[in-house]
């Protein structure tokens, strides 16, 4: 590892577990899910009406994509500038954008750019500004990103992150046409509706919403007496070049994104303590991740904590991996690695040391978070538990 140590200072989130770090924490604690059926959508007729909605961002429509995703994105920008302590001017932003939204105009489907909520969210920003698309691996690469520009000097602080609005009937139905989401079956729990790594996987749950951190140089936060949420100290990427919808069967690209993080933060696999795992509950995906994982980990996999996050908030896309950091930093802090929401009968074929049913207090230190993107890029952060 070259350059200034990279601490994360402040944290925002908005998902269907509440508006702050604290509600996400606590409900993935409780092994909760917020994922629900969503009442407009059943009025629709839609054949997928469940998802991870924010209901601290009422809805002004079912196809409110730009204002909605303004509105998530700045809020958790806002929350995480003031835990910090910290100000839009003398940061950088690197920021995650969702898929362009769509909706009905005039009887014809008008298209409305993620890259307008980009320009309206860094308008405050006077550091380096930069947005990202790279499907379900944009919040884990952003971070990666700020880190990299913060640790080489070329930034003095980043805030990082992404938000996603999928809750519409384009994106409900498009991805259900892939046979990625768990469509509605008769007499279905929607709260149950996604299921990582469990053997009666059917898709994901799709989900709005955002996910950002303030990083800054070690140094400088001790020097304003800020309180450090986690260290960063590893970022790792690549690319499948296999297939848009579907990760090559062995992983490979996944666990090349795993060896090239942990190798940039100066450690062996075997001193990861847990990993935040992708986890999308497809069957493809989960596949090819626990393939990856275990691989990557070697003989260490029976007994390093695997935990996703996807069973209780949905699949929020470019604001996913942001979320998942913040999840990881406070398992870095506390030493507690929370379940897998909805995993109760894991896949035989797919052997890992799950974590089911209730947090398990591992004494973790060095988390291994990983998203897995549609389309091929793979992005993954090595956090550590800070220095006191």
């Amino acid at each position: 590892m070259n350059g200034r140590r990279v601490v994360i200072t402040g944290a925002g989130a908005l998902s269907a577990l509440g508006a702050t770090p604290d509600e996400l924490w606590q409900g993935l604690l409780e092994d909760r899910s917020g994922v629900r059926r969503l009442a407009p959508f059943v009025d629709m007729g839609l054949d997928v009406t469940t998802g991870g909605d924010v209901d601290a961002v009422p809805r002004n429509g079912q196809d409110d994509g730009e204002e909605r995703d303004l509105t998530l994105a700045g809020r958790a920008v806002e929350a995480a500038l003031a835990e910090a302590g910290l100000d839009a001017g003398g940061c950088g932003l690197i920021w995650g954008a969702g898929l362009d939204s769509f909706r009905p105009v005039d009887g014809h489907v008008g298209l409305r750019s993620a890259g307008d909520c980009f320009a309206a969210l860094s308008a405050p920003f006077r550091g380096p500004r930069r947005m990202l698309a790279v499907a379900c691996a944009t919040g884990t690469q952003a971070l990666g990103e700020a880190f990299e520009l913060v640790r080489r000097g070329r930034a003095d602080a980043c805030v990082a992150g992404g938000s996603s609005v999928m809750l519409t009937p384009f994106y409900l139905v498009g991805f259900a046409r892939l046979g990625a989401v768990a469509v509605d079956l008769d007499g279905d729990d929607p709260a149950a509706s996604c299921r990582p790594f469990d053997q009666r996987r059917r898709g994901f749950a799709l989900a709005d919403g955002a996910g950002a951190v303030v990083v800054e140089p070690a140094d400088a936060a001790r020097r304003r007496g800020a309180v450090p949420l986690a260290e960063m100290v590893g970022f790792g990427t690549s690319q499948d070049a296999f297939d848009l919808n579907r990760p090559p069967a062995d992983g490979a690209g996944a666990e090349l994104a795993m060896r090239r993080a942990v190798a940039d933060a100066g450690i062996d696999p075997a001193d990861v303590d847990a990993v935040n795992a992708h986890g999308t509950a497809t069957l493809a995906g989960d596949r090819a991740e626990a393939t990856a994982l275990r691989r990557f980990l070697g003989d260490t996999w029976k007994k390093t904590p695997v935990s996703s996050a996807k069973g209780a908030i949905g699949h929020a896309m470019a604001a996913a991996g942001a979320l998942e950091a913040i999840v990881a930093c406070r398992t870095c802090a506390t030493g507690i690695v929370p379940p897998t929401v909805n995993l109760r009968r894991p896949d035989p074929d797919l052997p890992l040391d799950h974590v089911l049913g209730e947090p398990r207090d591992a004494g973790a230190r060095t988390v291994l978070s990983v998203s897995l993107g549609m389309g091929g890029q793979n992005a993954a952060i090595v956090l550590r538990r800070a220095d006191p």
